[in-house]
């Protein structure tokens, strides 16, 4: 078969569905009265759904961990964000718990964990409980099946036009780091987690390979 016409199908093919693609995108767009994907949103209940889980099983505060997960990234609603959001995320958990009269011991010790869950990695454990849950529950989402799922709608929302084969290949390059994050781990639950979630996306990735015939 002519490369020449192949590439020429190729190129039809791409740009008559191209066209349909981002006509489908802007008619979604203009009549949802909702996100297409809330990823933060998403993120911070996921969060929220561990650290309760890490929690208890650790002895932490059940209270101060919840609070903090929920307002974690308050400073970072969307995909961006401002510098250093957690301790600007930490200064608006403050006055939004102070404004509900919450007792100041509680709100420092929100305060506390919200500042203190920034880094992809740790080297050492964090001083209290409730800080070091809400750091491993912030990371342990970006890993596994959860956090594969973020990777391909956020992907989609910030890298139009990427193909398949272009995800499978920034998996890829994503497993060592998620490595580094599993093993930041510190408490025995997180580190099990952990290393299942990476366990899924080596798994992930295999298949991808597989089935892409991607050799690399």
């Amino acid at each position: 078969m002519d490369d020449e016409l192949i590439d020429g199908l190729q190129n039809l093919v791409e740009t008559t569905t191209a066209e349909a693609a981002i006509a489908e995108w802007w008619d979604l767009a203009g009549v949802s009265e909702r996100p297409i994907f809330n990823y933060r949103f998403d993120h911070v209940r996921e969060v929220v759904s561990l650290a309760q889980v890490l929690a208890r099983d650790v002895g932490a505060d059940a209270d101060v961990v919840t609070v903090a997960a929920w307002l974690h990234d308050l400073a970072k609603p969307g995909l961006g964000g401002v510098k250093n959001h957690a301790k600007v995320s930490a200064d608006m958990a403050e006055e939004y718990l102070r404004e509900r009269g919450l007792d100041k011991e509680f709100i420092d010790r929100v305060s506390e964990a919200v500042s203190r869950h920034a880094g992809l990695t740790l080297d050492a454990p964090l001083e209290t409980k409730e800080a070091q849950v809400v750091w491993e529950a912030d990371k342990l989402v970006k890993l596994g099946i959860v956090g594969f799922v973020h990777f391909l709608l956020n992907t989609v929302r910030l890298t139009p036009d990427q193909s398949i084969r272009q995800m499978s290949h920034n998996l890829r390059e994503f497993l060592p780091l998620a490595k580094q994050i599993a093993d930041s781990m510190h408490t025995d639950l997180a580190r099990e987690l952990a290393q299942s979630r990476l366990d899924h996306l080596h798994a992930i990735a295999e298949m991808f390979s597989e089935e892409l015939g991607v050799n690399e």
